[in-house]
């Protein structure tokens, strides 16, 4: 059975910023745990967050807020703009490092990657240790990730993202039980999609699973959202298959050599596989 591991960086942009200023010995108010930080990026009606650090948050500030709303909050809040390009770079070179776990490596942008560890955790104690080892090496470099494991791509990026700290590996089989109290966000569902489930008191992943798909389908003016919705679910619970491409294809090995006449004899053959192994 395919075995999957999601890696989520909550906090790319404002550690990869961290990191940035470490190395070049300068001094900023983002290095102060003590000082609210953001990043931001143009948006409607002016500039919006698109990171805080643990401070900013802990005084009630989030992604998408105005910074005049924000500063008006937090009063001593510093900023600096924010470089998706940066964070994109960052991230490439973590998927290329974390090809030490796994050859099959996927981009989840924009803050995440994806490997297929199918028949590679033995290799480093068992997937609870494989799992530990991929989170204690990335602290090390400073950088915050948060792991999920199980049976489908989907599946392990919702635990990665939603499910409940210390519990990140979902047995084979169990991706059912395991998503069902997570809220419906946690399959990637645009807010559309996810505000029209809340209007019909649907919540968590569990809820769906027993409501008729005609019935749903006519709660969705779009039904492209729908379509998304049931993609979605399917491919968390592995009803449907969700393929992953990797950075580096797998390696073939072939050769091939071709003769003037046909291999007529069974020696003939055996004699051409030798010289071809």
């Amino acid at each position: 059975m395919q075995r999957i591991v999601s890696l989520w960086f909550p906090h790319l942009p404002i550690e990869r910023l961290k990191r940035a200023l470490m190395a070049k010995g300068l001094s900023s108010p983002l290095l102060s745990a003590h000082v609210p930080f953001v990043l931001v990026t143009p948006g409607a009606r002016g500039l919006r967050l698109a990171a805080c650090n643990d401070e900013a948050r802990a005084r009630g500030l989030q992604p998408g807020e105005r910074l005049a709303d924000a500063r008006a909050k937090v009063p001593d809040l510093a900023s600096a703009v924010h470089e998706p390009t940066g964070d994109a770079a960052s991230l490439l070179r973590m998927a290329r490092w974390a090809e030490r776990w796994s050859p099959w490596v996927a981009m989840d942008p924009p803050d995440g990657l994806l490997l297929d560890v199918t028949g590679v955790a033995h290799l480093f104690g068992g997937e609870a240790m494989l799992v530990a080892d991929m989170t204690g090496r990335f602290g090390k470099l400073n950088v915050t990730a948060r792991a999920g494991l199980a049976g489908t791509a989907p599946a392990a990026r919702a635990i990665a993202r939603f499910g409940q700290l210390g519990s990140p590996i979902v047995a084979e089989g169990a991706e059912r039980t395991a998503l069902a109290t997570l809220p419906v966000e946690a399959l990637d569902l645009d807010a559309d999609t996810v505000m029209t489930l809340r209007r019909a008191g649907l919540k968590r992943i569990g809820q769906l699973y027993d409501v008729p798909r005609a019935s749903l389908a006519r709660r969705f003016r779009a039904k492209d959202r729908h379509a998304r919705l049931m993609e979605r679910l399917d491919a968390s619970l592995g009803l449907t298959q969700t393929p992953l491409s990797p950075l580096s294809p797998p390696v073939e090995f072939a050769v091939r050599h071709s003769v003037m006449e046909p291999l007529k004899s069974h020696d003939g053959v055996l004699a051409m596989l030798e010289h071809l192994t």
